[in-house]
């Protein structure tokens, strides 16, 4: 393959697509040559996708002449978790070590266990930067690298679907000034991704093309095979209201499952604009772009026209790239909506992109150290056979020069003693300065951490039936600040205590159901922690063991009370100074 070739590939759900690019004057892509494999059944289950994968894989190796390439892959959004979190502005020497410590407390799994990445975002200057996280189980990464090994191919590591996207859109639509969102819509996942300057957001929901199939699959009592076949052969989106259905009772029957599905996934999509706008400070999109293999669908385009009242249209990744003639442009000109990520991942491994995060698995680490130290082993051997050669050619004034080399080595060795002894000097000050960062590590997880308990809370208040009065921090079942003097001592540094649990004390006003709103507030709680997404440690724990609730039987108040003790797991455990 001439060196100018660059191998693209995208590991889906459902399918797997590989394509040749070349460089072009300017910068530039050329798509030579496009391939698609696509697999059949429900993609969740896992052992029969993944045998279908490899093979499938190998075949589009075969079938694109690319055996022995060295080339990065995309996976999609379905096994990666992304975040994106808000620093303040640090200096280059402590970014590392920041965000190392913020992914810690976003990324639900040990690091140890996971491959993680991550970019900063924002302008120079700014108080805040926005950094954007993105990691994946090490041995899920590591199964995948593992088919593309085995297909005939040197990994280079993997870039997740959603920020090659992301480069696509920016390379092909940098004439769009307003705020543009790119819907993506996989089998498993959609994934939304808003552009609007230089800013980035990506959000992923767990709904796909599979659970229109599986919707299908449910309403004609049939397996996922034959529903999914049904949807692409005879699916369309029902365009509802004043037209008319199809003269086809199933076929109609299909196009409003489509529609009820798609319908799902709208409310995602109004969901996720309000927070990028309410919580990101972004602003509502101006243009709508849809990509992925479901985007096929006929009147889907006019269905989230409808829906979002903003222009839609198919996501064009070839608009600023040329195409070769033949099967690849007929390819490209009829799904091209489906190829973004090819080349989003072509435009990272040409050269650089508004985003690069890469999630490499060990084997891939271990293998670039080595072709790191490959120049230095060369040149010490080529030394150590020169030094052997000359030592044996000159044998006898070898030993004249040995004598003469001793001697400055000892003067060596004694001014490298020195200099060991400062920098033993200096590591010790180091380790002084690396005990009194841990404040600041502290202060930046205290900075989000009582935002994280509100907000948490707030979000189980369904309704006004019940009321929070108190909220109060308890270590080894004490209040940690007792009254307004206490609170003072606080500011002024008394000590350190854990803190261990929060004491919660509350109103519930009279209503149909009485009491027993205290109760479905809780069992919200302990359903968290029962899932594994808790932040209170209340899996084994009854609501009698920890509170108590006021029946209000005697009708003679507007509002009765409630307390409960609310353990916290040691993950959420903070330090508190007194």
């Amino acid at each position: 393959m001439a060196d100018d070739r660059i191998l693209s590939l995208s590991l889906g759900s459902q399918q797997v697509t590989g394509a040749v690019f070349s460089k072009t004057a300017g910068g530039g892509l050329r798509l030579e040559k496009l391939e698609r494999r696509d697999f059949v059944g429900d993609p969740s289950e896992d052992g029969l996708r993944n045998a279908q994968a490899a093979q499938a894989l190998k075949e589009l190796v075969t079938s694109l002449k690319m055996k022995g390439a060295k080339t990065s892959y995309v996976i999609s959004s379905f096994p990666v978790l992304v975040k994106f979190a808000s620093l303040p502005a640090l200096d280059g020497a402590r970014v590392d070590q920041i965000v190392e410590f913020e992914a810690q407390q976003q990324v639900p799994y040990p690091i140890n266990e996971v491959v993680w990445g991550y970019q900063l975002m924002g302008e120079p200057g700014d108080v805040e930067v926005e950094v954007a996280l993105a990691a994946i189980k090490s041995d899920e990464l590591t199964e995948i690298d593992n088919m593309v090994l085995a297909a005939g191919l040197k990994s280079n590591g993997a870039e997740f679907s959603p920020a090659a996207l992301y480069n696509a859109l920016r390379f092909n639509y940098s004439d769009v000034e307003e705020t543009t969102l790119l819907i993506d819509i996989g089998a498993r996942t959609t994934d939304m991704i808003f552009m609007e300057g230089g800013k980035l957001f990506i959000r992923t929901v767990k709904i796909g093309g599979a659970d229109i199939s599986r919707a299908i699959a449910k309403e004609f009592g049939t397996d996922f095979g034959s529903a999914d076949h049904r949807k692409v052969m005879d699916g369309f989106v029902a365009l509802g209201g004043p037209y008319a259905d199809h003269d086809d009772p199933e076929i109609a029957a299909i196009s409003k499952v489509v529609r009820n599905s798609l319908t799902r996934l709208h409310s995602e999509v109004m969901r996720t604009i309000n927070f990028y706008r309410s919580q990101q400070g972004g602003g509502a999109p101006a243009f709508v772009l849809l990509s992925g293999a479901s985007v096929g669908l006929p009147f889907i385009r006019e269905f989230f026209a409808e829906k979002l009242n903003l222009p839609v249209d198919h996501f064009n990744p070839f608009r600023n790239v040329s195409v070769a003639k033949g099967a690849t442009t007929e390819l490209a000109a009829a799904h091209g909506h489906q190829y973004g990520d090819l080349v989003g991942s072509a435009l990272a491994q040409a050269g650089e992109v508004p985003i690069r995060i890469e999630l490499v698995p060990e084997s891939v680490k271990q293998n670039r150290e080595l072709e790191s130290r490959k120049p230095a082993l060369i040149l010490a051997l080529i030394a150590v056979a020169a030094f052997l050669g000359a030592t044996g050619f000159f044998f006898a004034k070898g030993a004249q020069l040995a004598t003469e080399m001793a001697s400055q080595v000892d003067s060596k060795a004694a001014d490298l003693t020195k200099h060991n002894n400062q920098i033993k000097e200096l590591q010790s000050e180091l380790a002084v300065i690396d005990g009194q960062q841990q404040p600041y590590v502290d202060a930046v997880r205290h900075r989000v951490y009582w935002v994280q308990v509100f907000n948490y809370l707030s979000s189980k208040l369904q309704n006004d039936l019940i009321q929070m009065t108190s909220l109060e921090p308890l270590s080894s079942g004490v209040p940690i600040i007792e009254d307004e003097k206490s609170a003072l001592s606080a500011v002024a540094g008394e000590g350190e205590s854990i803190i261990e649990a929060f004491a919660v004390k509350g109103l519930w006003r009279e209503n149909p159901r009485g009491s027993e709103v205290v109760y479905d507030f809780f069992k919200s709680l302990k359903g968290d922690a029962e899932s594994g997404t808790q932040f209170f440690d209340l899996q084994e724990v009854d609501i009698s063991a920890v509170g108590t609730v006021d029946a209000g039987t005697n009708n003679d108040r507007f509002a009765y009370p409630f307390t409960m003790t609310l353990p916290l797991p040691e993950v959420n455990q903070v330090r508190f100074s007194k």
